[in-house]
C-alpha cells in the first residue's frame, strides 16, 4: 500500500492498494469522504456524525446505500465518535479493512 499527500498541499491523501487492485482519495471534514475504485468498481466512503459507511458499487454501477441492497454490491458501516472529524489516516485504515473484506467475500 502506498499513501501520498496531495502535492498541492490540500488536506487529501492519495492511496494505492495494488494487492486489491484499488486506488482511492480521502479528504474533508464533516463529512470525511473517499472515492476510488476496486477491481474496476466504484467505491465510496463517508464519515459523519457518529459513524461511517463504505460502499462498493454493484456490477451495474449502483451503490447499495442508494437503495440497491439486493445486488452484488458491498456495504459496511460502523460507529465512530465525531466521525466527521476523523483523521484521514484513520479513514484510510477503515477503507483498507473494508477492501480486504470485499475481496475475501467475493
Amino acid at each position: 500500500m502506498e499513501v501520498r499527500s496531495d502535492p498541492d498541499g490540500y488536506e487529501r491523501l492519495f492511496v494505492d492498494v495494488p494487492e486489491f487492485d484499488a486506488a482511492f482519495q480521502v479528504w474533508g471534514t464533516c463529512p470525511v469522504q473517499g472515492l476510488g475504485t476496486i477491481l474496476g468498481r466504484e467505491l465510496y466512503f463517508r464519515a459523519r456524525h457518529e459513524g461511517w459507511s463504505f460502499d462498493v458499487a454493484d456490477s451495474a454501477g449502483h451503490l447499495p446505500s442508494d437503495g440497491y441492497q439486493d445486488s452484488d454490491g458491498f456495504y459496511r458501516e460502523g460507529d465512530y465518535p465525531d466521525a466527521g472529524w476523523m483523521p484521514l489516516p484513520e479513514a484510510v485504515k477503515i477503507i483498507v479493512r473494508c477492501l480486504r473484506e470485499f475481496v475475501c467475500h467475493d
